[in-house]
């Protein structure tokens, strides 16, 4: 396994002695990304059989100190801009093309929305980049798209699409029962899609969606259609479909069923939402597996 590989697969939520800021090599954002985790306590409302994070391993905070968190990010931001995080492993291996700062991601141990500080860190993570002058950086949610209706989330949104902001939210399912199976969240099916549809009538958002082999089987054909139908009536009422990410299992999971599917069946699944939702920017992630 190159040391490139290494760096992408390398997400854990830990840098140094950091409590809450993190850096890693992105295969989405195509360079470094610079996360924020709102959840320390490793709380989160979905229970998704494919999740990469260790909850076996107690926390070590629950509490978010924001000045802490703030001069952490600034910290990372001053090495991202200068270069000299690329002295640090495993940022060493990136290739050229991804030595660039490309977003600060709002994606941690759980859902980053569910945090009562959500608005307020979304504010700071903003002046640190303006301070700096860093217009082109992007800010992104990354969400389960569970809360994007709640009142003081929205009020964070605004703040992060007045700068340059991204909301990348999940939807791996267009059935109930296949949601309540791969998901295994109390969150309502409807409300997921309510909240995508509201969002996306006002903003631009991306879809992200991980298919993956779960008990030696693929998402069924039923299934891959609904999800389409799901993307579909998005559209036709309203909704703003920014691009579409498909990727499959990369990291070690809780389950061991839980698998990666290959090249040839990602492609195929990315072949029929496309031919489905012509128009639509579809990108792919495989397993590491597949990985060049």
């Amino acid at each position: 396994m190159t040391d490139l590989i290494k760096a992408h697969l390398d997400h854990r939520r830990v840098w140094r002695d950091f409590d809450y800021c993190y850096p890693v090599i992105s295969r989405r954002s195509r360079g470094v990304s610079l996360g924020v985790n709102l959840n320390p306590d490793k709380v989160c409302n979905f229970d998704c059989v494919y999740c990469e994070v260790d909850r076996q391993t107690p926390p070590k905070r629950r509490d978010l100190d924001l000045d802490l968190l703030e001069k952490e990010l600034g910290l990372l931001l001053d090495l991202a801009t200068s270069g000299e995080i690329y002295e640090f492993p495993p940022f060493g291996s990136a290739r050229p093309e991804q030595r660039r700062l490309n977003d600060i991601a709002f994606s941690g141990d759980g859902e980053p929305t569910t945090a009562r500080e959500f608005p307020e860190v979304v504010a700071r993570v903003a002046r640190l980049k303006k301070q700096r002058g860093l217009d082109l950086v992007k800010l992104v949610l990354i969400t389960d798209s569970s809360r994007l209706q709640a009142p003081e989330v929205v009020k964070g949104l605004e703040i992060l699409m007045a700068n340059q902001g991204e909301v990348w939210a999940k939807l791996d399912a267009g059935t109930e029962s296949y949601y309540r199976e791969i998901c295994r969240s109390q969150v309502p099916f409807q409300r997921i899609l309510d909240n995508l549809l509201t969002t996306a009538r006002r903003w631009p958002i991306l879809i992200q969606t991980l298919f993956l082999s779960w008990k030696g089987r693929g998402p069924s054909a039923d299934e891959v259609e609904a999800y389409c139908g799901r993307l579909e009536a998005l559209q036709t009422q309203g909704g703003r479909l920014q691009a579409l990410q498909l990727y499959t299992v990369a990291r070690p999971t809780p389950e061991p069923e839980a698998r990666p599917l290959s090249r040839a069946e990602m492609d195929a699944l990315a072949a029929q939402v496309g031919a489905r939702l012509p128009g639509l920017p579809v990108e792919v992630y495989y397993g590491p597996e597949d990985w060049a």
